[in-house]
C-alpha cells in the first residue's frame, strides 16, 4: 500500500476511485410513499383545489346539471290596457329562446414503476402532484374567462350553440333582453363594447359605460370588474378610486395635499382584489389578473357565492359534482397495485339564464371590440 505523508484534510473525505457519487445520493435520499398515501396525498390536493375554485371564482359561477337554459325573449312592451267590469282582458303569451351548455372532460395522470414510488424522492412525487393541480387551475380559469371575454358562439351538436352575453346581431341566437324601467331593447343591444383610447377616452369612461349595461336592464350595485394586471397602476391613478386599506390604519394625514380629496375603505383584500371604483352608477369591486391583455375590462353582477342568478354557468355530471377527482388504475401486482392515478373533471362554462347579467369591455386606439386571448 502507498503511503502519504501528512496529516488529513477535508481533501480526503473525497469518494475513492470506483464508486459513483450520484448513485449513493440517489439511494440516500430516497423516501419513496406506498399505494395508499399517493392516493391519500392526491385526494388532499384536489380537495384542496375544488374548494379554491368555489372560493375564488364562486362570486362569478354557479353549478347546474342542466344542459340548457331558456328564458323570456324580450323587445318592445305596450302598457296594459284599461278594462271595466264588462271586458275580457286579452290573453297573452310571452316568447323564449335558449342555448347550450356543453360538458368536455379534462384529464391529468400520475404514474410510474411499483419500484420508482418505492425508491423515488417524495419531493418529486409532491412536485407531480402541485403540477397536476396548477394544470386543472389553469384550464379551469381559462374556460371561465374565455366565455366572458369572447362574444362568438360555439357549436354544440348540429343545431345546439353556446352563447356569450347578448351580443348583438350576426350570430345564431340573437336575444332582445327584456325591457326595463321604460326602455326596451332590440337584438342589436351589444354587451361587448369598444371605447375609443383616441377620443380620448379612459378606463373611467369604460367603467361608467359597463355599469350603464347593467343597471339599465335592473341589476343593482354593487359590481365586480375584471382587469388587466398591466394596467393596475393605471386604474389606482382614477380620480374616484377607492384603495382598500387594513382594518389597523386608523389615522391617515393628507395635510399639504394638493391633489384633492382620497377615497378609502377598510378591509381585507380578497382573491385578486385591488381596490374599488366609484363609478356614476354605482361601486364597483375591482379585480386584477394576469390572465387578460391590457385595455381590457369585464364586469358584472355577482349575487352571492354560487347564486343561480350569477353570470356564468358551469355545468357539471350529476354522477360527480363539481371538481376534481381521483381515478386509481391498478396492476395484477397485489403487493403493490399501482400502475398509475387518473385525475379527472368534468365540467362546461356557458351563459347563464340571463345574458344581460354580464358585460365586456376594450379600450383601444379606434375604440373596436376584439376578443380577448385568455393566457
Amino acid at each position: 500500500m502507498a503511503e502519504v505523508i501528512g496529516p488529513q484534510t477535508l481533501l480526503n473525505k473525497a469518494l475513492p476511485t470506483g464508486w459513483d457519487g450520484t448513485r449513493l445520493a440517489e439511494w440516500l435520499t430516497r423516501d419513496g410513499i406506498s399505494y395508499s398515501e399517493l392516493v391519500n396525498q392526491m385526494a388532499l390536493a384536489l380537495g384542496d383545489f375544488n374548494a379554491e375554485m368555489v372560493r375564488d371564482w364562486g362570486w362569478l359561477m354557479f353549478l347546474t346539471e342542466e344542459l340548457a337554459m331558456e328564458y323570456e325573449n324580450g323587445g318592445s312592451v305596450t302598457a296594459s290596457p284599461d278594462i271595466t267590469d264588462v271586458d275580457t282582458p286579452t290573453a297573452t303569451h310571452g316568447t323564449t329562446i335558449g342555448h347550450m351548455l356543453d360538458l368536455r372532460v379534462y384529464g391529468e395522470a400520475i404514474g410510474g414503476t411499483r419500484r420508482y414510488f418505492r425508491d423515488s424522492r417524495s419531493a418529486k412525487i409532491n412536485a407531480a402532484i402541485s403540477t397536476i393541480v396548477r394544470k386543472l387551475r389553469w384550464r379551469f380559469e381559462q374556460r371561465l374567462l374565455t366565455r366572458w371575454f369572447t362574444n362568438t358562439e360555439n357549436s354544440i351538436g348540429t343545431a345546439g350553440y353556446d352563447v356569450p352575453f347578448v351580443r348583438g346581431t350576426g350570430g345564431t341566437v340573437d336575444w332582445a333582453p327584456p325591457a326595463y324601467d321604460g326602455e326596451a331593447f332590440a337584438t342589436s343591444h351589444d354587451h361587448y363594447v369598444g371605447f375609443n383610447a383616441t377620443t380620448p377616452l379612459t378606463f373611467a369612461d369604460a367603467y361608467n359605460g359597463l355599469a350603464e349595461t347593467l343597471q339599465e336592464h335592473g341589476h343593482a350595485p354593487p359590481y365586480t370588474a375584471v382587469v388587466s394586471r398591466a394596467d393596475v397602476a393605471t386604474h389606482l391613478a382614477l380620480t374616484k378610486w377607492v384603495e382598500v386599506v387594513d382594518p389597523i390604519i386608523n389615522f391617515i394625514d393628507r395635510g399639504g395635499s394638493t391633489t384633492g380629496a382620497q377615497f378609502y375603505v377598510p378591509g381585507q383584500r380578497e382573491f385578486g382584489q385591488i381596490g374599488y371604483y366609484q363609478s356614476n352608477y354605482g361601486l364597483i369591486e375591482v379585480r386584477a389578473t394576469a390572465r387578460i391583455a391590457t385595455g381590457y375590462i369585464g364586469m358584472v353582477k355577482s349575487y352571492g357565492n354560487l347564486d343561480s342568478r350569477n353570470p356564468l354557468a358551469v355545468r357539471v355530471h350529476p354522477a360527480t359534482g363539481f371538481g376534481a377527482f381521483v381515478l386509481p388504475e391498478t396492476t395484477p401486482d397485489d403487493d403493490y397495485p399501482v400502475k398509475q392515478l387518473d385525475i379527472e373533471m368534468e365540467y362546461g362554462v356557458g351563459v347563464g339564464n340571463d345574458r344581460a347579467a354580464g358585460a365586456a369591455g376594450y379600450l383601444v386606439a379606434g375604440g373596436a371590440w376584439a376578443n380577448a386571448t385568455i393566457s
